[in-house]
């Protein structure tokens, strides 16, 4: 009657997770394995039979394999886009609409063959956020899960769990503010800038004392050039950063850590690309 739930994260190097309590608090880092190269590319699963006895064995190896599994994908399997409202009332089916319109929004594939969650922006009532992912790598995912037996309850954008965990800082800030994110990982450093609440700028910057102060200040340059009326830089951080001082003395502010699901109640209240939907 009381299912288990297991939060998942999905990365091209390995896969790691945590139960989530009855408490919806998550209990301790308990599930990890490497992935060998080529196994994962971009977030879509190259060596599905293989992913599919991994992720079977390790849930197994907790004794979760009756758990209900939510998923989180890498933020490389996933984009996103700000639109200005592209119909006055809200239509019956949003996202259909949205696919008929076929606004140009630069992705690496087309709406009909995306996965696509719409969700308004609180502080710019006439615009929207779109998160997609495509429709052959979500369904790649959901054949991976159902290889290995397991009940799949959610797949969730890495970028909808991040802006869960930004729901109170973006709230707090002013609009002369610059929020910006940095999320350390291996191979690089993504970073994201917001402003009013908005995604604006995003890149990936060189890892962890390999350029990546010199990047960043060249990014936050540039974005001052189009918003001259910025006053305050506030900075978040993901992750662990070796230069972290450094960087806080270049730049002259003191970093804010930020926890990002999937470990967390966070993936509950992310933007979620939910099996069979559309």
């Amino acid at each position: 009657m009381f299912p288990r739930l297991v939060l998942l994260e999905i990365r091209d190097d390995g896969l790691r997770g945590q139960l989530l309590r009855d408490d919806d608090q998550p209990g301790p880092l308990g599930l990890q394995a490497p992935l060998p190269a080529l196994t994962c590319r971009d977030g879509m699963p190259l060596e599905k039979e293989s992913l599919a006895d991994l992720i079977g064995d390790l849930l197994l190896s907790e004794k979760q394999l009756d758990a209900y599994v939510m998923a989180v994908l890498p933020f490389e399997a996933c984009h996103w886009r700000v639109l200005v409202r592209p119909f006055p009332e809200p239509p019956d089916d949003p996202i259909e609409t949205l696919r008929l319109l076929d606004p140009p929004l630069n992705l690496p594939f087309s709406l009909g063959e995306a996965f696509i969650d719409l969700h308004p922006l609180p502080s710019q009532p006439d615009e929207l956020l779109l998160v997609a992912s495509q429709r052959r790598l979500v369904d790649a995912w959901i054949d991976v899960f159902r290889l290995a037996g397991v009940k799949l309850e959610r797949l969730a954008p890495a970028q909808g769990c991040l802006l869960a965990a930004l729901e109170e800082p973006l709230r707090s800030c002013e609009d002369t503010d610059l929020l910006a994110v940095l999320v350390p990982e291996e191979q690089d450093t993504l970073l994201w800038l917001f402003h009013r609440g908005v995604p604006v700028f995003e890149r990936p910057l060189p890892p962890s004392g390999d350029g990546l102060i010199d990047e960043l200040q060249r990014c936050l340059t540039f974005y001052h050039r189009q918003e001259p009326g910025l006053r305050r830089l506030r900075l978040l951080l993901t992750g662990p950063l070796a230069d972290r001082e450094e960087l806080e003395t270049s730049l002259g502010v003191e970093a804010e850590e930020l926890e990002i699901a999937p470990f967390g109640s966070l993936l509950l209240r992310g933007l979620a690309i939910r099996e069979g939907r559309r």
